[in-house]
């Protein structure tokens, strides 16, 4: 398992906090996710082999927001 923090924009209350966690969850391979709405960040623990950053990273935009680098 490894974990990854990734600054995104555009979180701004519950339903942006639970429409990324939806987002990710779904995605194969991740195993668990923490949104911090007041820092703007999201940690995803995942198998590195099922999934990577990018995929980690192209889930997030298909809900809608913004992953910083």
């Amino acid at each position: 398992m490894k974990n990854i923090m990734i600054n995104v924009r555009g979180m701004t209350c519950q339903h942006c906090k639970m429409a990324v966690e939806k987002a990710l969850m779904s995605t194969e391979g991740v195993h668990g996710v923490s949104v911090d709405l007041d820092k703007g960040t999201v940690s995803v623990e995942y198998d590195d082999q099922r999934t990577d950053p990018e995929k980690i990273r192209a889930s997030i935009v298909s809900a809608g927001y913004d992953p910083q680098s």
